[in-house]
Parts: structure tokens; C-alpha cells; sequence
């Protein structure tokens, strides 16, 4: 990305502008070749749709809307290094955690361009969803079984829809399932039924 005009300012000043008046965008970033794999990664799975990107003040992905919004301070290093100093720490700040949290945003934007949550398959292995977000504690229960180990904090426990996205992520990176039976808290009744969602995806696609 070209040099901002407020890449230069002190702390105190850059936080006084609204971020909407950065300029910002993932296009010519370091970013961009990051949400390609991505998309390398869908397409090598026989997924067809591409989640687009947006730059947002978060991670996140709109409830009922499949478009993955990355946090704003990804986008220029200038915006880092304050995030860093005012939280301590840059979600998302290397290319290997990218990649875990863009994997996970993936699956929400599939269970809501597909409205997987109406099927009942979906339903009986991974609960009822609803739209409240997800709370912000919650009781894991570290060696389950039951369910995925991706991100921190046994986070497929904390939701419905995060054991969901939980899942897809991890399913989209797998080779086989010989892979799956060797990876730490994966549950096959669960990869599986990940997988089937995939192919009524596909089957989707193809009667469009």
C-alpha cells in the first residue's frame, strides 16, 4: 500500500481519526495473497463460493450475510504497531493466524449463503442456533471429544454456529481422514457431517 498521509502522526493523533477516513482497502496489501489462498483452499475442495472481503473495525462475518469483514488495523503497519501498543497483541497478525481466523470466518459466510442452520441434519449434531451472538464466557470442557480444537479457548463450545465454523475450518485443510483421526479433539461424526455439507453445497451450485 502507498504511504498515508497519516502513517506519520502520533498515537493520540491517529486515534482521533475515524476510520472511515483512512482510506483503507485489502487490495495491494500483504493481505490480499492471504484471502487468495483462501480461496485456492475452497476451490481445491470443490467449493465454488468465494466469500468476499471487506475491511471492517473487526473480525467478523454479518449474521445472514456471507461476507467476511477483516480488522482494519490488518491492513497498514502503521495501523499495527498501535494496535499492538493499545491492546498488546494483533489478532490475526501473522500469516499463520490469518489464515486460521479467515478459514473460521469462511464457514460462517458458507452457513449463511447456504442457510445451512434450517437443515435438520445440521441441527441435531450441532444444536439449535439462534441469532444471539456469541456469549462472551462460557464453560468448555478441554479434553471433549465432541468437538474441533482450532482456535483458542476450546472456542467450538462456546456456539452452535462457532462449533460450525469450527469444524469447516478445519475440514477445509484436511487431506483425508487418516489426517482427521490424528488430529488433537477431532470428532468424525462431526468432520463428516461437515463434508456432506460441503457436497449439498455442491449439489446446490449445480441445480442453480
Amino acid at each position: 500500500m502507498e504511504a498515508a498521509d497519516w502513517a506519520s502522526l502520533s498515537d493520540p493523533e491517529l486515534l482521533e481519526r475515524r476510520i472511515s477516513s483512512l482510506g483503507l482497502r485489502l487490495e495491494g496489501t500483504a493481505l490480499e495473497p492471504l484471502i487468495g489462498q483462501l480461496y485456492d483452499e475452497l476451490s481445491a475442495k470443490g467449493l465454488v463460493f468465494h466469500p468476499p472481503c471487506h475491511v471492517g473495525d473487526e473480525w467478523f462475518v454479518p449474521v445472514g450475510i456471507p461476507a467476511i469483514f477483516i480488522p482494519f488495523f490488518l491492513v497498514h503497519d502503521r495501523l499495527r504497531e498501535l494496535e499492538r501498543t493499545m491492546m498488546l497483541e494483533v489478532e490475526g497478525g501473522t500469516p499463520e493466524w490469518f489464515m486460521k481466523l479467515m478459514r473460521h470466518e469462511a464457514g460462517h459466510a458458507y452457513m449463511y449463503a447456504y442457510q445451512l442452520t434450517r437443515r435438520k441434519k445440521w441441527k441435531q449434531c450441532f444444536g439449535q442456533t439462534s441469532r444471539e451472538e456469541t456469549p462472551d464466557t462460557y464453560r468448555p470442557r478441554p479434553f471433549s471429544r465432541s468437538y474441533v480444537v482450532h482456535l483458542e479457548d476450546w472456542y467450538a463450545q462456546s456456539h452452535p454456529d462457532e462449533d460450525f465454523a469450527e469444524t469447516f475450518a478445519v475440514w477445509l485443510t484436511l487431506i483425508g481422514w487418516h489426517a482427521a483421526g490424528a488430529h488433537a479433539g477431532i470428532s468424525r461424526r462431526r468432520l463428516r457431517l461437515s463434508q456432506r455439507k460441503a457436497q449439498n453445497v455442491l449439489r446446490a451450485q449445480t441445480q442453480a
